[in-house]
């Protein structure tokens, strides 16, 4: 049986890898937000995906999470398609947005 020391430790470990891992998809779906066509965003969205899927699995069996690293993966996986997914359909909802606001004073000038 594990210490107690040792399981609260990779809980720890477990808890701030989930936060970097919510950042990274942040961070990627505002970025995939910002290009041109929704056909870019998608297959931005799932390189970003994938490269999380990656991470994620070959840091969890370095992390004393060999018999989960699967399931973190996909787990890290599809929760940065949806969290990526919901930062980048707001990054160009919020593009437009300026860029229809800064049209009309364009036509003024």
């Amino acid at each position: 049986m594990p210490l107690a020391e040792t399981v609260h430790m990779h809980y720890e470990y477990l808890f701030w890898s989930m936060a970097a891992m919510v950042a990274a998809a942040l961070a990627g779906g505002a970025l995939c937000g910002r290009l041109q066509s929704v056909k870019q965003l998608v297959i931005g969205l799932l390189g970003w995906a994938a490269a999380i899927f990656a991470v994620v699995l070959l840091l969890a069996r370095q992390g004393g999470f060999d018999e989960l690293a699967a399931m973190l993966s996909i787990a890290a996986f599809m929760f940065s398609l949806v969290i990526g997914t919901a930062a980048a359909l707001l990054t160009r909802r919020i593009r437009l947005h300026r860029q229809q606001q800064q049209m009309p004073q364009s036509l003024r000038q």
